[in-house]
């Protein structure tokens, strides 16, 4: 028994230090990609400019980064954002029974470089809080965006497409043409552009959450524990397992 422990925690601490270099990241040219504008910003990069300039306003800075993470990060259904089994062993088995992933945590979704709307909101969210920026997501009918405290004043942003709007989720819900007109000028279609003006508009489920945390409070919680757990646990088969074959 002793033996099989050993063997047991060895392997997983070996699948561990193989998941530094075997983790899920998306390419471009990935078949299930979603998006059709190009990836313009690797992780260092995303990284160095992601941070707030000296003296930069809140305004400036909530711009630059909802651009930052459209610029970064490729549209893609959650089920194909699944970390490998050498990646997290507990979140792979996870998500190989739930049918999908995503990342709380900032760093690992950046290195990913991919997801639904989601994502983005969760990364945009998680930098702001970091920073001290009162931020809050936006579940509304088929889209996750952020709304954002700027000079006391509430503005929704979508990191999905680069969008920040000079006004509230309420006040959009009443001017469903400034939603239109905002996606337009970022380059979408008319029959996108109506499309997430219906969804703006739906104002019945609209929900807010503080943070990334409450948006998605059991996979945060899981995946703290995973990502400490599936280093402990091979460490103590380890310490069991020798105690078991002494004399």
């Amino acid at each position: 028994m002793g033996t099989a422990l050993l063997a047991l925690g060895a392997a997983l601490l070996a699948a561990n230090l193989i998941g530094f270099f075997f983790f899920t990241e998306i390419d471009a040219d990935d078949w299930y990609v979603l998006d059709v504008r190009p990836r313009s910003v690797t992780v260092g990069e995303f990284w160095r400019r992601a941070e707030r300039r000296p003296d930069e306003s809140t305004e400036s800075f909530v711009r630059r980064l909802t651009e930052l993470i459209s610029d970064r990060f490729l549209l893609i259904d959650s089920r194909n954002a699944r970390p490998t089994f050498f990646e997290n062993w507990l979140l792979w088995a996870r998500a190989r029974s739930r049918g999908r992933h995503e990342w709380i945590d900032s760093a690992r979704a950046v290195r990913l470089g991919g997801g639904f709307c989601s994502q983005h909101a969760i990364v945009l969210d998680n930098i702001l809080e970091e920073e001290g920026i009162e931020s809050r997501i936006l579940a509304l009918s088929g889209h996750v965006v952020n709304e954002v405290r700027i000079d006391r004043a509430w503005r929704v942003c979508d990191p999905d497409y680069g969008v920040v709007f000079d006004c509230s989720l309420d006040e959009l819900e009443r001017s469903p043409e400034t939603v239109f007109r905002a996606y337009r000028a970022a380059g979408l279609s008319v029959d996108e552009a109506r499309r997430w003006r219906a969804v703006f508009t739906s104002a019945e489920d609209n929900t807010p959450f503080p943070s990334a945390t409450a948006y998605r409070p059991g996979d945060a919680l899981f995946e703290r524990a995973a990502l400490r757990l599936v280093w402990v646990v091979p460490l103590a088969l380890l310490v069991l397992g020798g105690l078991m074959r002494r004399p």
